[in-house]
C-alpha cells in the first residue's frame, strides 16, 4: 500500500498536478452538465464535430500569428473559439433547416475542421504548433489564467442553465408541446450549441481534440442508467464525470506513461460499463 501512495502523494504537493486537478474537476461538471441536454437532443457527435472545427480555428489562429506579426500577440484559442461558437451555431442551423440530419451535420463540419487544420498547417510549416497537445491534451501544463476561464465559463453555464430549466426541459423532451405553449425553442437550441463551442474550447487542453466528445457523452450516459428522472440525472452527471477525472489522474501518477486524457476517458467508459451491468442484473434478480 505505502508503494502506491507514496508516488501519489509526492506528486500531490506539486503545484502543477493540483493545477491539473482543479480545472480537471472544473472542465468535468462543466461537460458533465452539458453532457445531459446534448444526449437527450441527440446530438452525442456535437462534441467530435466542435473539437474539429477548434482544430481548424486555433490552425488558424496560429497562422496569422505567423503571418500577420501585429496580431502574433493573439490567443489563437480566442481564434478558434470564435470559429467553434460559429460553427455550433452553423450546426444547429442546418438541423433545424431540415435538409441535414443530426449526424450528417455534424460530419460535415468535422470534415471541414479537420480539412482546414491540415491544409493551414501544412502551408504554415507547423508554426508554434504543437499538434500532440492539441489532439491529446495538456492538464499537466494547465495554468491559472485556464483555470479562473474554465470557473468563469462554468459559473455561467450552471447560472444560464438554471435561470431557463423549465423551457430547455419542455424543448428537449416535447418541442412541439413547447412551441405551443409559446416558448421560442430555436433559440435554446442555439443557446445550447454555443455552450457546446464554448465547452469545447475551454475542454481542449485537458484531454484534446480526439477525446472531446467522450466528456460530452460519458457522463449522462452513465448517469441515465441509474437516474430515475431528469432532475436526478443532472446531479449525478457531474459526480460521475468528476470521478472519471480524479480516477484518471491518479492512474496516470501510478503509472507515468499512461496520458492522463486517454485515462481519464478509459475510466469513464469502465464507470458506465458498470453501471450497465449493474443495472441489467438488477433487471434480472427484479
Amino acid at each position: 500500500m505505502e508503494t502506491i501512495l507514496s508516488p501519489i502523494l509526492t506528486y500531490l504537493n506539486a503545484s502543477f498536478i493540483q493545477r491539473a486537478f482543479i480545472i480537471g474537476i472544473i472542465v468535468a461538471i462543466l461537460s458533465s452538465i452539458l453532457s445531459v441536454y446534448i444526449v437527450l437532443k441527440r446530438l452525442s457527435l456535437i462534441g467530435d464535430g466542435l473539437a474539429h472545427t477548434a482544430y481548424g480555428g486555433i490552425a488558424i489562429g496560429l497562422a496569422i500569428g505567423a503571418l500577420v506579426p501585429t496580431l502574433s500577440g493573439v490567443n489563437p484559442y480566442l481564434i478558434g473559439g470564435a470559429i467553434v461558437v460559429l460553427g455550433s451555431l452553423m450546426i444547429t442551423k442546418a438541423i433545424r433547416s431540415a435538409r441535414f440530419s443530426g449526424d450528417a451535420a455534424v460530419a460535415v463540419f468535422l470534415e471541414l475542421g479537420l480539412a482546414t487544420g491540415i491544409f493551414v498547417t501544412s502551408i504554415t510549416l507547423n508554426y508554434g504548433f504543437n499538434l500532440d497537445a492539441l489532439l491529446f491534451g495538456s492538464i499537466l501544463l494547465v495554468t491559472w489564467s485556464q483555470i479562473y476561464a474554465a470557473a468563469f465559463v462554468l459559473v455561467v453555464t450552471v447560472m444560464i442553465l438554471f435561470t431557463f430549466y423549465k423551457q430547455l426541459l419542455y424543448t428537449i423532451f416535447d418541442e412541439v408541446q413547447a412551441r405551443a405553449s409559446g416558448i421560442v425553442t430555436w433559440r435554446f437550441d442555439y443557446l445550447l450549441a454555443v455552450l457546446a463551442g464554448i465547452t469545447v474550447i475551454v475542454s481542449i487542453p485537458i484531454v484534446g481534440i480526439l477525446l472531446i466528445s467522450a466528456l460530452l457523452v460519458l457522463p449522462a450516459l452513465t448517469s441515465m442508467q441509474i437516474s430515475r428522472s431528469f432532475k436526478q440525472t443532472v446531479l449525478l452527471a457531474p459526480i460521475f464525470g468528476s470521478s472519471s477525472v480524479i480516477l484518471g489522474m491518479l492512474i496516470s501518477i501510478i503509472q507515468p506513461h499512461a496520458a492522463p486524457g486517454g485515462t481519464i476517458v478509459l475510466v469513464g467508459l469502465a464507470l458506465l460499463l458498470i453501471t450497465m451491468v449493474t443495472k441489467k442484473m438488477r433487471s434480472y434478480s427484479g
